[in-house]
């Protein structure tokens, strides 16, 4: 390939990696994304930098992660002076365009991209079964009509799978019968529940104020609703969140069939990936916001439809952690553009041309600003910074001594993450080394000051909530 291939930056919201049949699960069939799978290169190990829409896609924009970014959660504010990679790009001559979800609060998408569509009002969390089909629509009236020489760069934003929230959504107010009392499918047609369903309650407080409590910070009307639920309406759910999947899985069929219509197809890279994923009643869990498997770890592959760019084609990477910040240095290898200094993300072109290359060891991700997991080849260590007394809204870390409770997996023998095994002394070691891999990745953040009153007055109101779990329950 000696010159620049049109990238398409396809994504999904709140899909989680073993949701595709083509990654072996059979309560669903996804024969466009198996389709991306067939023609390059799936990372196994893949995870979203933070399990929540804006947090996640701030690092896709910058390459940052979220304690950088200025977007800890949904109400963050991206710091003004990081450059994203549509301005990026287009300093660089190469031609940038953005159709569909963008959801990174304090960048205005269309400043920094050529919109092909947005919504006349900003497309926000859910709408997936308006959205999603008008930004189809969108993609191809641009992949049918562009006449440019240059080549492009296009990321297509679609909103499902994340309509499943809009199903739990439905629950705050009204207890609705099981689907076979109501005669919606029989209860051969559901999916089991996960083999996870139940789960250790020696979690970490964060995780129990914003999510198991009473009053939980995140959702509590629908926690409580879920609590009066029975197993088949626990299964109800994972049988609409697979629905919801085959949608976006039909849109994202158009747009591939269009792109074989046209001259593109063999020049045009295809990144395919999701900003998290779906409890879908894992740990008895809905939603996103937690460190467990279901939420942090989503697809990620590198394809392309014809052979005018060298990827190793059909093939299941198990090694190699990938981690949303590889995004933006991706797409600026395969621009031949220049990414900003100090990312902290890593192009996966090596990966995906079978190059032997150098490669991290380990995923880092971050949670509701406080949260922290490491994931190694064989364990996974989920910890949490207790709130300062004083807040001074800069992400907290790195600082061992500020820790509070955590969480052991080991990923080998018990990949559901049922057995904490943190309290167990013949770990100790293992934990010294996953603590001692959490602080060094974040020695190499550039944590700044949180400065918009929105995500200070979040912070504000969060932290005071745990300190008093930790002062009453501890």
């Amino acid at each position: 390939m000696t010159e620049s291939p049109n990238i398409l930056f396809i994504n999904t919201d709140q899909h989680s990696w073993d949701a595709i049949s083509a990654h072996g699960n059979p309560h669903l069939h996804t024969p466009n994304i198996d389709a991306l799978y067939r023609n390059g290169t799936s990372f196994r190990q893949s995870y979203c930098t933070d399990p929540v829409c804006a947090a996640a896609r701030s690092s896709w924009a910058t390459g940052l992660y979220t304690s950088e970014t200025g977007v800890p959660f949904n109400g963050g504010h991206l710091h003004p002076d990081i450059p994203d990679i549509g301005q990026v790009l287009r300093a660089s001559g190469y031609r940038p365009f953005h159709c569909g979800k963008w959801h990174v609060p304090g960048r205005n998408v269309r400043e920094s991209f050529q919109t092909l569509y947005y919504g006349r009002r900003n497309i926000g969390a859910g709408g997936a079964a308006y959205y999603d089909s008008a930004t189809t629509h969108a993609v191809a009236d641009f992949l049918t009509n562009y006449d440019g020489d240059e080549p492009f760069y296009l990321q297509i934003g679609y909103v499902d799978p994340h309509d499943v929230c809009e199903y739990l959504h439905n629950h705050e107010e009204k207890q609705i019968p099981n689907p076979v009392e109501q005669g919606i499918v029989s209860e051969d047609a559901l999916p089991p529940l996960p083999e996870n369903f139940d789960y250790d309650e020696r979690e970490t407080v964060l995780h129990r104020v914003c999510r198991r409590v009473d009053d939980a910070l995140i959702h509590a009307p629908i926690l409580k609703a879920v609590r009066y639920w029975d197993e088949l309406q626990w299964r109800y759910l994972i049988w609409n969140y697979y629905r919801f999947i085959e949608k976006v899985d039909a849109e994202i069929g158009r747009v591939l069939a269009l792109l074989r219509e046209t001259s593109l197809h063999h020049k045009t890279l295809i990144i395919f990936s999701a900003d998290h994923g779906e409890a879908c009643g894992s740990h008895q869990m809905f939603q996103k916001f937690t460190l467990y498997e279901e939420s942090v770890r989503v697809p990620f592959i590198v394809a392309c439809l014809g052979d005018g760019i060298p990827i190793e084609k059909n093939r299941s990477d198990e090694t190699h952690f990938i981690s949303g910040v590889d995004v933006f240095p991706t797409v600026c290898d395969y621009a031949g553009v220049d990414a900003p200094e100090m990312l902290q993300g890593v192009s996966v072109r090596p990966l995906v041309e079978g190059r032997d290359v150098q490669w991290r060891d380990s995923a880092y991700i971050e949670s509701n600003y406080w949260g922290r997991a490491i994931v190694t080849e064989r364990y996974k260590y989920v910890t949490e910074y207790k709130p300062k007394t004083a807040e001074d809204f800069l992400p907290p870390g790195p600082d061992t001594e500020r820790f509070g409770l955590a969480q052991l997996f080991d990923r080998q023998n018990d990949p559901a993450e049922t057995e904490n095994l943190v309290s167990d002394a013949a770990y100790s070691e293992i934990v010294k080394i996953c603590q001692d891999k959490l602080i060094a990745q974040e020695a190499k953040l550039q944590r700044r000051e949180i400065v918009h009153p929105n995500p200070k007055r979040v912070i504000s109101n969060w932290g005071e909530r745990l300190r008093t779990y930790w002062q009453h329950n501890r």
